[in-house]
């Protein structure tokens, strides 16, 4: 069983329009720790980030537009607007094919939608890449990229607005604290902002007419629009779709700092070392759109930024803009050796011991997990770790997001390993287990193989 380690290697700095002045450090119990931006770039190390953490909830916590309306947003680390992120950013499902991520973690959109006789819900696959809309009386520029879920609101130099979403009923929604922003404090990004923050945020409704024209309308009005397609020159020397460096992996270099970003089909892995060591990793979706190549975060385990932004060049470098002086890193590209796991040949309950302390690990459909470890009887007084919450799988990778731990002071809000199966057991036709080659730093370790139970 190949045990290989792939490592990825996160981005310290990254074109942004937001601070990161975040609210809470990371947590299993408290994952409202991400961070927006609100000027064109900074650099937000871990160690920063852990630094402009506070101990304010999130409820009370207020962007730095709303705090005071005369602040302008800019590059110093001192003047920042803040962004939370709802649970449901790093809770996910899996699939039963060899995708490399679910769409669990999307907002959902509502069941049906009412559309116009002689019409239909669109779906991602009817709209262009990118189109021109009017909405809260702003030109917005709509990308939807490879149509993979991740679907973006930009305005020239002013906004970017990032989503990942399952586009049911053809609808997308724009949630606030389930949104990447990139922001200016413009008034008419303020006018958007504002509606992002009601209760519900808005929703953007697509559909078909009967004369095959795309059509749009915002919070479930009746009355739509027609969605102007927007041509969108590419840039020269930058890589524009995202095909491209899906399934390869970028080995970065930037001072001393290794950074090694993997793509998988619509999702990615960085991981950001010094030294040899890895500080820091984020995994999520991405996309490029606009030349851009669009970050969004859904497991981390250090407070990151709501999303991150590069073009990556067709000479193998990745970079990043503060909108005065731009970072360039050169990177070693190689394709991925690995083939992708399907997520429901992991479906099931699994064990292991390791140093005198039974494991039980139960990896549901639905998406949810539960980790148990015990000594002796498996009773309440002889647990020695418990854990539970979301997984997924991004190419060959396990992603854990915990949710809850018997020691949630010590307790790592996320996981991520590379999955190998086991041979096929002849008497179930299911692997017979498992290795996970992950690098948790709990106690006690998770085990790196795990094997199915056996049944008399």
């Amino acid at each position: 069983m190949n045990k290989k380690k792939l490592l990825a290697f996160l981005v310290s700095s990254a074109f942004l329009f937001v601070g990161c002045n975040e609210d809470d450090p990371i947590s299993p119990n408290n994952n409202e720790t991400e961070i927006s931006s609100s000027s064109e770039e900074d650099d937000c190390d871990s160690d920063e980030c852990e630094v402009k953490s506070s101990s304010s909830k999130t409820e009370d916590k207020k962007s730095s537009d709303s705090k005071d309306d005369d602040k302008k947003s800019s590059d110093s680390k001192d003047n920042k607007s803040s962004d939370s992120k709802s649970e449901s950013n790093s809770s996910s499902s899996t699939k039963d094919e060899a995708k490399s991520s679910s769409s669990a973690d999307a907002p959902k959109s509502s069941s049906s939608v009412d559309v116009p006789a002689g019409a239909h819900a669109a779906k991602l696959a009817d709209l262009e890449k990118n189109y021109e809309l009017k909405i809260f009386d702003q030109t917005v520029y709509l990308s939807t990229g490879s149509k993979q879920g991740l679907v973006a609101l930009r305005i020239q130099d002013e906004l970017w607005l990032v989503t990942y979403t399952d586009f049911a009923n053809g609808e997308v929604k724009f949630v606030d604290g389930n949104v990447g922003k990139q922001y200016a404090e413009t008034d008419g990004v303020k006018k958007i902002l504002e509606q992002l923050k009601a209760k519900d945020g808005f929703t953007l409704s697509f559909i078909v007419d009967k004369d095959n024209v795309v059509k749009y309308a915002v919070n479930g009005s009746k009355e739509y629009s027609e969605a102007v397609k927007a041509s969108v020159a590419v840039t020269k020397g930058k890589i524009s779709k995202a095909a491209d460096i899906q399934n390869k992996i970028f080995e970065c270099t930037d001072g001393d700092t290794t950074r090694t970003f993997t793509f998988f089909d619509n999702s990615y892995i960085v991981e950001n070392a010094a030294g040899g060591k890895v500080a820091y990793w984020i995994g999520g979706h991405y996309d490029i759109q606009r030349s851009t190549l669009l970050m969004r975060p859904a497991y981390y385990n250090k407070p990151v930024y709501s999303m991150y932004a590069y073009s990556v060049g067709s000479d193998n470098t990745i970079s990043s803009s503060n909108g005065e002086t731009t970072t360039t890193m050169n990177c070693k590209v190689e394709a991925s050796e690995y083939e992708y796991e399907k997520a429901s040949d992991f479906v099931g309950e699994w064990q292991a011991q390791k140093d005198g302390v039974e494991w039980k690990f139960t990896l549901k459909a639905d998406g949810t997990y539960e980790l148990l470890a015990f000594e002796g009887n498996n009773n309440v007084g002889s647990n020695v770790e418990r854990k539970s919450g979301s997984w997924e799988i991004y190419g060959y990778q396990l992603m854990m997001h915990n949710k809850g731990c018997l020691h949630p002071d010590k307790c790592t809000s996320s996981i991520h390993g590379q999955l190998q199966t086991g041979p096929i057991d002849k008497a179930t036709n299911k692997i017979s287990g498992f290795s996970f080659i992950h690098s948790d730093p709990d106690t006690p370790k998770i085990p790196t193989s795990f094997d199915a139970p056996q049944y008399e």
